[in-house]
C-alpha cells in the first residue's frame, strides 16, 4: 500500500525556519498574523508561512493577511484534488503554483475566483492542454493596451479587460497558477534591435519549460509573434523570490529577488568574460559589472554580476553589442569605468578601474562615436501550427475577441461613480463637493480604473481643510493628490495625523525639512529584504518601520501633504521637494539644482527625449538617467537646471536593421556654472541600414478572386510592397511624396505592389490620382486580418501603424521596412531601388 503523501514534506523544516526568522525581524507586526495562521488548517498554515517567509517586506506592510490566505487556500486545494499537482516537484509547486507574486504587480486575491471561472474548461486535461486552453480564456478577458509603468493586479487587468505586456503576463501567470499549471513570467528586459522590451509566459510540463504569448493564444506551445525577436535578444530572464535557487545562471539580484538567465531557450548564445583590474594590473574582486544594451537612447542594464577572486565576471549572452559598466568602492570612493564590446567578434574584454588625478577626465568634453550592433535574426524555435490548427486557432481567437469587446464596451470603474455621487451634508456641499472631480482628474487614467472610493474619501476628507491656504491647482496637485509615485493607492492621512499633537504638526508645517529627519529616524531600509521596484506604501512604512529609500521619499511627500504642505518628488530625478514662497525647494542640499546646462540643437534634427537622446548623472559609480519627457527645445535651445556633478549625454540613431549609431559626451558641471553643449546626431550610409530577413510565405488576391504567392511576386530583383490604408493621413502622405517624384517612381512602377482591402479603395481621390500617374503599379487585395501583423513583426516595425512598406530583394527577402508616418520615406525608397 502506497505511503500517503504529506503536504510539502521536503520543505517543511525550511519553511518553518525562514518564517520564524521573518517573524523575529518584525515581531510587533507578526503578532496578529501568527494568531490568524494558528486558526488555519495545518496545510493552509504551512502554505501561508511559505508566502510570508519569502515575500518582500513591502508585501507584509502593504496587504492584510486575508489577501495571502486566498493564495494559500487555493494552492492547498489544488494539491489535494489533482494528482498531477501533488506529484510535481515541491519546489516547482511552491514557486510557480502557490506563490502569490509574479513580478512587481499590485496584489489582490484572485486565485480562487480565477479557478472558479476556468476550472470546468480544463477538467481532465494535462498541463500542456490546460495551458493552451487557459490562454484562450485570458484572450477572452484581456488584450494589450499601452499604459503607464505602474503594474496592475491580475484582478484589475481582468476587470478592465486590458493591460500592457507585463500586466497581460502577470494576469496569465495568475490564471495558470490558479488551476495548478506551473507558470512564470519571463522578460526581455530591453531588446537590442528596437526601442522596447517584452514580457511573456513560460509553463512547466513534462519536466521542461515551454513558452506562450500572454493573452495571445496559439494551438501549440513555443509559438508567439516574438519568436524571431527573442532570437535577437541579448538577455531573457526569469525571477525567483525563494532563497533556494534552482540550477541555472544567476545574472543578478534585486534585493531578495534572484534573476535567472533563460536566453539559451530562445537564441544562439555564447559565454563572454569581463576581467576587471586596478591601476597596478591586479584583479579586482567584488567589482559590480553591469551588462547593458542601448535602448531608448540610454544604456539599460540586462544583467549584473560581481567579479570573482580572479577579477572575472562570466555571462552567457547573445551575439551583439554590449556596453559594460563597472564600479567598485575603494576607501569610500566609487571608482567607475565603461567599455563597449561586440560579442559576435569578441569573447572577452578587460576593464581598468583607477583613481583619476585632479583635473583628469579621459574622454570628457568631446563627442565620441559608439557603434552598437543588434544580433542577427536566427530563431531556434521553429515549431509552427499546421493548417488545420491555424484555421481552428483563428476561429477561436475571433470568438475570444468578440467576447472581450462585448465585456469591456462602456466599462467604467464603479468606484469612481460611487465617489462622485456620494451623498454629502450641507457643509460638505459648500466646500468639498467641487473637489471630487478634481481629485479624480489629477489621478492617472490607470488609477481611475482600479481606485477605491473609500480610499479617495479619506484623502478628500482629511485634506479639504487646507484648500483655502493656496491656489487651487497647487492644492489639488500637491496636497489633495494621493498619488506620489507608482505606489499602491491606500489610506494614510488619518494614520499620519494621529501620530502628532497639534503643536508638533504646526512645527513640521513651519519647517517641512524636519519631516525627513523623522522619517529617517523612524523607518529603516532593509534592501536585502525588498524588491527595489516594489514600493512600501506610506502606511506600510509606518506600520512595519521599514521601507526602501524610494518608499521613504514617498512617505515624506505623503506626510507633508497630510499636514497641508505642497510637496512632490521632482519629475526629473525623484528628489524630494516642498513648496516655499510658491517655489519647490529641495529637502536635501545635495539635490539642489545649482547649475545650468544649455543644450543647442541644429535645425535639421528633431530631438525627442528617450528616443534619440538622453542625459544621465553619475551617482555612486553608476549613471542614472534623468526623466525629461515634458521638456522641449525652444528656438533650438533647452535650459536645464542641474545638480553639480558628472554627466553623460547620449544621442542615438536607430537604423532599420536594428543597429545603432551612437554618440557619447561626458562633462562635469560645477556649482553655479552655466555650460553650453551642441547636440550631435550621427548619420548613416545606406549600406549600414539594410538587413536580409526571410519573410514567411503568404498569398494575395487578384481582382478576379484568384490568388498569387508572395514568393512569386518578389522573385525577380527588388520590389516595393506597400499595404495602404486609403484616405488616412500616413498613406496619403507617402502617395503624395511618390507623386511629387513622379518621374523617378514611374521608372520603378512595375516593381511597386500596392495592397488594399477592396476595389473601392482604388476610387478614393489620392490613390486614384497616384495610379493614373504611376500606370504600371501592381494591385492586389488582402483583408489585413493576419498578414499585416505577421509581416510587421517579422520586419521589426509596428504592425499597428499603416502604411506598412517593405522593400524586398529576391524572393521573400526583406531588406527594409517602415510603418506609419516617417519623414523622407519616398526619398529612402528611391535610394533603395
Amino acid at each position: 500500500m502506497a505511503e500517503p503523501k504529506i503536504f510539502l514534506k521536503e520543505n517543511r523544516e525550511r519553511i518553518e525556519k525562514n518564517y520564524l526568522e521573518q517573524t523575529k525581524s518584525l515581531p510587533r507586526f507578526f503578532a496578529s498574523i501568527d494568531e490568524k495562521i494558528q486558526k488555519c488548517t495545518e496545510e493552509v498554515a504551512l502554505a501561508c508561512k511559505y508566502l510570508y517567509a519569502f515575500m518582500p517586506y513591502s508585501d507584509i506592510g502593504n496587504y492584510p493577511f486575508e489577501v495571502f490566505l486566498d493564495y494559500a487556500e487555493n494552492g492547498v486545494q489544488l494539491w489535494k484534488e489533482n494528482p498531477q499537482i501533488a506529484d510535481m516537484p515541491e519546489d516547482i509547486f511552491l514557486n510557480y503554483v502557490l506563490f502569490h507574486r509574479v513580478n512587481e504587480e499590485e496584489i489582490a486575491p484572485c486565485r480562487t475566483f480565477f479557478r472558479t471561472e476556468i476550472g470546468t474548461r480544463i477538467q481532465g486535461m494535462n498541463f500542456r492542454e490546460a495551458a493552451l486552453e487557459v490562454n484562450y480564456w485570458c484572450a477572452e478577458e484581456a488584450t494589450y493596451h499601452c499604459t503607464d509603468d505602474r503594474t496592475l493586479s491580475a484582478l484589475s487587468v481582468y476587470r478592465r479587460g486590458n493591460g500592457r505586456c507585463g500586466e497581460e503576463s502577470v494576469f496569465t501567470v495568475n490564471a495558470l497558477r490558479s488551476v495548478g499549471v506551473p507558470a512564470r513570467q519571463v522578460y526581455a528586459p530591453k531588446w537590442s534591435h528596437c526601442d522596447d522590451n517584452h514580457a511573456w509566459v513560460e509553463i512547466w510540463c513534462d519536466g521542461k519549460w515551454y513558452f506562450l504569448g500572454a493573452c495571445e493564444p496559439e494551438e501549440i506551445l513555443n509559438k508567439g509573434w516574438f519568436t524571431n525577436a527573442s532570437s535577437r535578444a541579448m538577455m531573457i530572464h526569469s525571477r525567483i523570490f525563494d532563497t533556494k535557487i534552482p540550477e541555472g545562471e544567476v545574472i543578478g539580484r534585486d534585493g531578495m529577488v534572484t534573476m535567472l538567465n533563460e536566453l539559451k531557450r530562445y537564441a544562439v548564445t555564447k559565454e563572454i568574460t569581463v576581467s576587471v583590474k586596478d591601476d597596478q594590473g591586479l584583479p579586482v574582486e567584488g567589482a559590480e559589472v553591469s551588462f547593458e544594451v542601448l535602448n531608448y537612447s540610454e544604456y539599460a542594464p540586462i544583467a549584473e554580476k560581481e567579479t570573482d577572486e580572479n577579477g572575472r565576471a562570466v555571462l552567457t549572452t547573445g551575439l551583439g553589442s554590449l556596453h559594460i559598466s563597472v564600479r567598485a568602492c575603494c576607501n569610500e570612493e566609487w571608482l567607475h569605468a565603461e567599455k563597449a564590446m561586440n560579442t559576435e567578434t569578441e569573447d572577452s574584454c578587460e576593464i581598468c578601474l583607477r583613481h583619476q588625478t585632479a583635473g583628469e577626465n579621459a574622454g570628457y568634453e568631446k563627442w565620441t562615436a559608439a557603434d552598437m550592433f543588434a544580433p542577427h535574426d536566427a530563431p531556434v524555435n521553429t515549431d509552427m501550427p499546421d493548417s488545420e490548427q491555424k484555421e481552428r486557432g483563428n476561429k477561436r481567437l475571433a470568438a475570444a475577441n468578440a467576447h472581450r469587446e462585448q465585456k469591456v464596451r462602456n466599462w467604467r470603474n464603479p468606484e469612481c461613480e460611487r465617489f462622485l455621487q456620494k451623498e454629502v451634508n450641507r457643509i460638505e456641499k459648500a466646500v468639498a463637493a467641487s473637489y471630487r472631480e478634481d481629485l479624480l482628474n489629477v489621478l492617472t487614467e490607470k488609477d481611475r480604473t482600479d481606485c477605491l472610493s473609500d480610499v479617495l474619501e479619506e484623502h478628500l476628507d482629511l485634506a479639504i481643510s487646507y484648500h483655502g491656504m493656496m491656489n487651487r491647482d497647487t492644492f489639488v496637485s500637491y496636497v489633495l493628490n494621493p498619488r506620489v509615485d507608482d505606489e499602491v493607492l491606500q489610506k494614510y492621512r488619518r494614520e499620519i495625523k494621529n501620530k502628532f499633537s497639534r503643536d508638533e504638526k504646526q512645527e513640521l508645517r513651519n519647517d517641512p525639512s524636519q519631516i525627513w529627519k523623522l522619517v529617517e529616524k523612524a523607518v529603516v531600509s532593509r534592501p536585502e529584504k525588498e524588491r527595489s521596484s516594489v514600493i512600501t506604501t506610506p502606511a506600510g512604512c509606518l506600520n512595519t518601520c521599514t521601507g526602501s529609500f524610494l518608499s521613504k521619499k514617498i512617505l515624506f511627500v505623503a506626510m507633508a501633504r497630510t499636514l497641508g504642505v505642497p510637496a512632490r518628488l521632482n519629475p526629473h530625478d525623484r528628489s524630494m521637494e516642498y513648496m516655499e514662497n510658491e517655489k519647490f525647494v529641495p529637502v536635501l542640499a545635495k539635490t539642489e539644482k545649482n547649475s545650468t546646462l544649455i543644450l543647442k540643437s541644429g535645425e535639421d534634427t528633431q530631438w525627442k527625449y528617450f528616443q534619440n537622446w538622453s542625459i544621465a548623472k553619475l551617482e555612486n559609480g553608476r549613471y542614472v538617467s534623468l526623466k525629461l519627457g515634458t521638456e522641449a527645445f525652444e528656438n533650438q535651445h533647452m535650459n536645464l537646471p542641474l545638480e553639480s556633478g558628472k554627466y553623460r549625454i547620449l544621442t542615438s540613431n536607430r537604423l532599420p536593421n536594428g543597429n545603432m549609431f551612437a554618440n557619447e559626451y561626458h562633462f562635469e558641471i560645477q556649482p553655479g556654472e552655466t555650460k553650453e553643449i551642441d547636440l550631435v546626431l550621427r548619420e548613416a550610409d545606406l549600406e549600414d541600414m539594410l538587413e536580409n530577413i526571410s519573410m514567411p510565405e503568404f498569398t494575395l488576391r487578384r481582382e478576379d478572386g484568384s490568388t498569387v504567392k508572395a514568393s512569386e511576386l518578389t522573385a525577380d530583383g527588388k520590389h516595393i510592397l506597400a499595404f495602404l490604408e486609403e484616405e488616412k493621413e500616413p498613406t496619403e502622405h507617402i502617395l503624395n511624396e511618390m507623386m511629387e517624384q513622379e518621374e523617378a517612381f514611374a521608372g520603378y512602377a512595375e516593381k511597386i505592389i500596392f495592397v488594399v482591402r477592396s476595389k473601392d479603395a482604388l476610387e478614393t481621390p489620392t490613390l486614384s490620382k497616384a495610379l493614373k500617374k504611376l500606370k504600371n503599379v501592381q494591385i492586389y487585395y488582402d483583408d489585413f486580418s493576419e498578414i499585416i501583423n505577421t509581416l510587421g513583426r517579422r520586419m521589426y516595425v509596428d504592425p499597428d501603424k499603416l502604411p506598412l512598406i517593405i522593400v524586398t530583394n529576391g524572393s521573400l527577402n526583406g531588406i527594409y521596412a517602415t510603418s506609419g508616418y516617417n519623414v523622407g520615406t519616398g526619398d529612402m525608397l528611391l535610394r533603395l531601388m
